[in-house]
């Protein structure tokens, strides 16, 4: 099994004034070169999380390690190590993006001279070379969401986060910045800690999913597993007309099941289609209607979370 990149063992973090932690007995190990998810509601926690990670608070209990260190006790080989793009930069808005990065590079103590060909690289695949040199409130909300990933990959990380890097893009730049990602972690072997509101995202990036609540992690596993343990399904039966997919809805809601009717589609949710679909043959056959089709729709992650934090 590869290395764990980031290992926390019963992670907490209490605020003073706040009646509960933060983050609240969190344990968890993403491993060597895995992009790992981050998800939960507003409040959940994941900002918290992402400032231990990066040694920018310490835990009031517990303990987490980053590549071996503790991030807050060894803040300086920790952060060379790590790229943090967050959901807002503390730009110089009356400098120019290139300026910016000059800035940000004499920050970590990295020579210009010797950073600039790399940053111009992953500048001009972002599309961001004519927009360098301009000022950056000129910049749009998505080329200053970009200049935040060129800054944080002024070198190539050990372990690259990612706090809502799709704010503010349209799908063509979101899906810019994945395919970017996934190169990184090809070629270069880069850990990813991915969070995200757009849940799709997180579903097509990450071999597995941190579901935290209320300070809490509910789970760790591959979004097909949390599909699988917390997901439903819906069986949709076709009708022939719109008497039989009458008759279908008539049968489920008799049976204590939930149906939606769209013209002759049927979707009865949480039904398992082997155990239902000879009750719904024998109903439309006595009835005297005709089915033409059934099908099954399986949950989304999206749905799984809603369920997953609903639920507590």
């Amino acid at each position: 099994m590869p290395d764990e990149v980031v290992s926390a063992t019963a992670l907490t973090k209490r605020y003073r004034g706040k009646a509960t932690p933060a983050v609240d007995g969190v344990s968890f190990g993403i491993a060597e070169g895995e992009t790992a998810g981050l998800l939960g509601p507003n409040g959940a926690g994941k900002t918290t999380l992402i400032k231990l990670i990066c040694g920018v608070t310490p835990p009031s209990d517990g303990s987490i390690r980053v590549f071996g260190r503790d991030p807050a006790r060894e803040p300086v080989p920790t952060k060379q190590d790590i790229g943090a793009m967050h959901q807002t930069g503390p730009y110089d808005q009356m400098l120019s993006g290139l300026d910016n990065l000059r800035i940000a590079a004499r920050f970590r103590g990295l020579s210009w001279r010797e950073t600039e060909p790399w940053a111009a690289e992953v500048a001009d695949y972002l599309g961001l070379t004519e927009a360098l040199p301009r000022l950056v409130f000129q910049l749009s909300g998505g080329q200053r969401q970009r200049l935040q990933l060129v800054r944080a990959l002024l070198t190539i990380p050990r372990l690259l986060v990612l706090d809502e890097p799709s704010a503010g893009l349209d799908v063509a730049g979101r899906h810019q910045v994945e395919r970017f990602v996934h190169w990184l972690r090809g070629e270069h072997g880069v850990t990813v800690l991915w969070t995200s509101h757009h849940i799709d995202e997180i579903e097509r990036n990450c071999q597995r999913v941190l579901v935290i609540s209320k300070g809490r992690l509910l789970r760790f596993a591959e979004p097909r597993a949390l599909v699988r343990e917390y997901g439903g399904g819906r069986l949709v039966v076709t009708g022939a007309d719109q008497v039989a997919a009458k008759a279908v809805a008539a049968w489920a809601e008799a049976a204590g099941l939930r149906a939606t009717v769209d013209d002759t589609e049927v979707g009865i949710d949480g039904a398992i289609g082997k155990d239902v679909i000879p009750a719904v043959v024998r109903h439309c056959a006595e009835a005297g209607v005709t089915l033409t089709g059934f099908g099954t729709v399986a949950d989304s992650l999206e749905n799984v979370f809603l369920r997953m934090t609903e639920k507590g």
